[in-house]
């Protein structure tokens, strides 16, 4: 019993302190690049695969999402910037590697300028790799931003790396991560080659078998091809369901 009481009490320790952590790096962030502007993504996120169709089937897989992103740009405060609905189908090539096919239809409320749609299909190749007590995933895509107002058509390629590690609490996880994008053509979307880094940590929480919750942070940097280069320090919540 003194031994469980001391595994959850480090336990407990351990998440106050990525919790703590989490929730400060906003701050950090700000006095680290000056401070741009905070928002809020939130999504809904429903997944699962085909075997109910079929056994042979259970290797492939799909997932919806539906994100809703915020932005404090106005004078007025915090408005709705942008609402992306993804949808993807992968396929499990073995316990590490998966191919996805997928697609975003994107609604833009840019500050000051006209609201437009945006189409973008993509391609991902994803690997997840245990090491240890920790779990390395890595996702290379290609996208094409489609402007449907203008067809201006951005060619995109994206790199994320993260690394997770379960915590001594039942369900509970936490990761860090990077990802780089590259713009491989001159288009109206932004400046071609290095044009983004994001940075992200997130405390997972799976409640059940099928129900789950992510809590974190997101600091976006845009390079823009003007002088005015965008952070923005984004609370990321998630709710995740599993069939």
């Amino acid at each position: 019993m003194l031994e469980t009481g001391k595994t959850y009490r480090k336990a407990a320790m351990t998440l106050l302190g990525i919790l703590t952590a989490t929730l400060a790096m906003p701050a950090i962030a700000v006095d680290q690049f000056g401070g741009d502007m905070f928002g809020v993504w939130g999504a809904l996120i429903i997944q699962g695969n085909f075997k109910s169709l079929s056994p042979m089937l259970d290797k492939l897989q799909w997932q919806l999402m539906n994100q809703t992103r915020t932005r404090d740009d106005s004078p007025k405060g915090s408005r709705f910037t942008e609402n992306l609905l993804f949808g993807q189908i992968g396929y499990r090539l073995n316990d590490d590697v998966s191919l996805w096919l997928g697609y975003v239809n994107d609604w833009i409320d840019p500050l000051n300028k006209p609201f437009y749609q945006e189409s973008r299909p993509y391609q991902d190749l994803t690997w997840n790799h245990a090491i240890g007590d920790f779990k390395l995933t890595s996702r290379t895509r290609s996208e094409q931003r489609i402007n449907r107002m203008t067809g201006d058509t951005g060619y995109r390629a994206r790199q994320l790396v993260q690394i997770s590690h379960d915590l001594p609490i039942g369900g509970l996880s936490v990761y860090i991560g990077d990802e780089v994008f590259f713009y491989l053509n001159e288009n109206g979307f932004g400046k071609r080659g290095l044009s983004e880094n994001r940075i992200m940590s997130d405390l997972s929480y799976q409640i059940t078998d099928h129900f789950g919750l992510d809590l974190g942070y997101s600091g976006q940097y845009i390079d823009t091809t003007t002088l005015n280069n965008l952070f923005t320090h984004n609370m990321q919540v998630n709710l995740r369901y599993k069939f």
